[in-house]
C-alpha cells in the first residue's frame, strides 16, 4: 500500500493544500514528474512551524481509515486556528482526503485504489476524529482494525527505546489496533519503540530464515563503515561490532541508538506483516520518520536516504529534515517544500530546481532554503563593507577582503 495524494482543508497550518507523493508504482506521467533515481523517497522540507510533522500526522490519520475514531489517538489542536485579523470565521472542522494504491498484500487486486476521508470536528476546546466513505470511492475490508494487511508505520522526533522490562509486549499484541500503535509516537512524546532484543532472539530458533534476513537488513540499513550487528546477544542485549570491538546496544552513541531504535521497531512490524513465503524486502507499505537525521553525523546524513531506499526498495518513505546534506543527496522530484501562504497558512509545493549533487552551501542558497548567505552575520556585514570600499578603489580594503574570504576573523 502506498499513498498517492493528500488533500487538506483547515488542518492546522494548512488552509487548503494538495500534495502528491512518489512511490515505486507511481505513474510519473500523471503528476507530471520525471522519475527520480530513488522513487520511494519523499523528503518534507521547510521552516519550523510550516507543517512538516503535521503532514506526517495527516497521512497517519488517513491511513487508519474507519479505525481512526477508535484508535486511541487524541486529537489536539488539529483544526486550524485563524489569526485574529482574519476575515473568515474560525473553522470548526478539518478534513483529510487521501488516495492510496493497493496491492495483493493488502488483500486487494494489484494496482487497485482506495480512498479515505477523515474529519476532525471541534466542539469548544475538544476535538474528535471521524471517518467517512468518500463519495464514489471504494471501501475495502483492509481498512478493518483487525487486518494487518494495510501496512504503515510512523516515528516522531521524540522516539526512544525503553528498557525491555518497560515494554508490555503482551498488551501490544492483544490490542485490536496494532496499526494505531505503529504511528503512536507521531502523536505521543512518551510512546516508546519496541527494542530489538525483545523479539528478535526467538526468531533464531522459530524462524531462522527471517532471523538471517533481519540481521542482513540491519547491516544494509546502517551502511558501510558503521557498527555491524553480529546477531549475538550478551546479558540480554544485542551486540554490535566494529573493527573487532563488540559493543552492546545500550553502550552505543545517541546517534546509533536513535537510528537503530526505529530501524529495529520497523523490522519488527515488517516481520509481523510480511506475507508468508515472501522476503522481508518485498513488503510494501508506508514508513514515516520525523527528523530522520536526528543525531546523525554529516557523513551519515549524505548517504542515509539512498541506503534506506536501496535496502527496502518496496517501502515508501516519507521523512522530514532541515539538513541541506539530505537535500543534496536527492533530486527535486523527491522533495516537498513547505512554504508560507496567506494568513499564516502553509502550502506544500515542489520547487523545480536541480539540487542533486550540490554541496551544503550551494543547497542553502537555493529556493529550498532561501538564504542570502551562509556566513555568520558579523562576518557578512564586514565583508559587505570591505567590498563597497574596494569597489571605490581602496587597495587596502581589497587586500583585507581577500584575506577575510580565505580565513576566519577570530582575534581581530
Amino acid at each position: 500500500m502506498y499513498i498517492d495524494s493528500l488533500s487538506l482543508k483547515d488542518f492546522r497550518t494548512f488552509a487548503v493544500s494538495e500534495i502528491t507523493f512518489v512511490h515505486p508504482d507511481c505513474r510519473f506521467s500523471e503528476p507530471d514528474l520525471p522519475k527520480p533515481m530513488l522513487p520511494n523517497i519523499n523528503l518534507l522540507l521547510g521552516d519550523n512551524g510550516l507543517g512538516k510533522t503535521t503532514l506526517l500526522k495527516a497521512v497517519a490519520l488517513a491511513a487508519l481509515g474507519p479505525a481512526v475514531s477508535d484508535s486511541g489517538i487524541y486529537p489536539y489542536h488539529l483544526v486550524r486556528r485563524e489569526p485574529a485579523r482574519a476575515k473568515r470565521p474560525q473553522p470548526m472542522e478539518a478534513t483529510i482526503a487521501a488516495a492510496f494504491t493497493l496491492h495483493r498484500q493488502d488483500q486487494a487486486q494489484e494496482g487497485h485504489g482506495a480512498r479515505s476521508l477523515v474529519s476532525v470536528v471541534r466542539r469548544g476546546d475538544l476535538e474528535s476524529l471521524r471517518w467517512t466513505a468518500e463519495s464514489g470511492g471504494l471501501w475495502e475490508p483492509i481498512f478493518s482494525a483487525t487486518s494487518d494487511a494495510f501496512f504503515f508505520v510512523g516515528y516522531g522526533a521524540t522516539r526512544r527505546v525503553e528498557r525491555p522490562t518497560h515494554v508490555d509486549m503482551a498488551s501490544r499484541k492483544s490490542s485490536a489496533f496494532a496499526r494505531a500503535q505503529r504511528v503512536q509516537s507521531l502523536f505521543e512524546e512518551a510512546y516508546s519503540l519496541i527494542p530489538l532484543n525483545t523479539w528478535l532472539p526467538r526468531f533464531r530458533h522459530e524462524n531462522p530464515g527471517r532471523f538471517k534476513q533481519v540481521v542482513g537488513l540491519i547491516n544494509k540499513l546502517t551502511g558501510k563503515g558503521h557498527y555491524r550487528f553480529t546477531g549475538e546477544m550478551e546479558a540480554g542485549e544485542c551486540l554490535f561490532s566494529r573493527q573487532g570491538l563488540k559493543v552492546p546496544f545500550p553502550a552505543l552513541s545517541d546517534g546509533y541508538q536513535a537510528f537503530l531504535g526505529w530501524v529495529g521497531d520497523l523490522l519488527y512490524h515488517v516481520c509481523m506483516t510480511c506475507p508468508k513465503g515472501k522476503k522481508l524486502v518485498d513488503n510494501r507499505g508506508i514508513v514515516m520518520v520525523d527528523e530522520i537525521d536526528l543525531h546523525l553525523h554529516p557523513d551519515w546524513q549524505m548517504s542515509v536516504l539512498r541506503t534506506l531506499a536501496n535496502a527496502l526498495p518496496k517501502l515508501q518513505f516519507i521523512v522530514t529534515s532541515h539538513s541541506p546534506l539530505l537535500v543534496g543527496s536527492l533530486e527535486w522530484m523527491n522533495i516537498i517544500a513547505m512554504q508560507p501562504g496567506p494568513q499564516q497558512s502553509s502550502q506544500a509545493t515542489r520547487i523545480r530546481q536541480p539540487v542533486h549533487g550540490l554541496d551544503a552551501d550551494q543547497v542553502l542558497l537555493t529556493e529550498f532554503f532561501g538564504l542570502e548567505s551562509t556566513r555568520a552575520p558579523g562576518k557578512q556585514r564586514a565583508l559587505k563593507d570591505l567590498t563597497l570600499r574596494a569597489r571605490e578603489g581602496d587597495a587596502q580594503a581589497a587586500e583585507q577582503l581577500l584575506a577575510h574570504m580565505s580565513r576566519g576573523m577570530e582575534g581581530e
